[in-house]
C-alpha cells in the first residue's frame, strides 16, 4: 500500500527505520516487524516512555542503539544502506508498523531484548509478561 507522509511523519518514519536497522537488521522480517511494533505499541499507550513516535524512539535508556554516543553500542554508527536487502526489510517493517498494516506479531509487546542476554537479562524482564520469541528477540508487554 502506498502512503503519503507529512514532513513530521517523514522524520518519525526515518527514525523508526534507523532504529529497526540498528536493532534488528540481521534478524528475520518478522523480528524486524516485532521491533517496530514495540515502538508503535508504546506510541498508542503513552506512558513514562513517551507519547509520540519521536519521544518514544529517543527516550533515554530504552532503545540503546538510539542513545547518545557512549561507546557502549557499536550500532550507534550504523546508518541506513538503502540498497541492502536487509535495510529494505527494515523499511517494509517500519511502514507496516507505522501505518498499522497487518497484525502485530508480538501481541502487544512494548519491550524486547536479544537472547544473547539470557544469562543476565534486563531487570525489567521479570516484571513484564513474556508474549513471544521471534528469532533472537524475546518480547514482553507491560501489564
Amino acid at each position: 500500500m502506498n502512503h503519503f507522509y507529512t514532513a513530521n511523519q517523514s522524520i518519525e518514519f526515518g527514525l523508526l527505520v534507523t532504529l529497526i536497522g540498528r536493532e534488528a537488521r540481521g534478524q528475520s522480517y518478522n523480528a524486524k516487524l516485532g521491533a517496530a511494533w514495540t515502538v508503535r505499541n508504546r506510541v498508542i499507550r503513552p506512558m513514562w516512555w513517551g507519547k509520540d513516535w519521536i519521544s518514544v524512539i529517543e527516550k533515554k535508556a530504552q532503545y540503546t542503539s538510539m542513545e547518545p554516543p557512549s561507546g557502549k553500542d557499536p550500532n550507534l554508527l550504523i546508518y541506513p544502506d538503502l540498497v541492502s536487502p536487509a535495510w529494505q526489510e527494515c523499511i517494509q517493517a517500519a511502514e507496516a508498523a507505522y501505518w498499522s498494516d497487518g497484525t502485530d506479531p508480538t501481541t502487544g509487546a512494548d519491550h524486547y531484548y536479544d537472547k544473547s542476554l539470557d544469562d543476565n537479562p534486563p531487570s525489567w524482564a521479570t516484571a513484564l509478561s513474556h508474549t513471544c520469541d521471534i528469532g533472537a528477540l524475546r518480547f514482553f508487554r507491560t501489564p
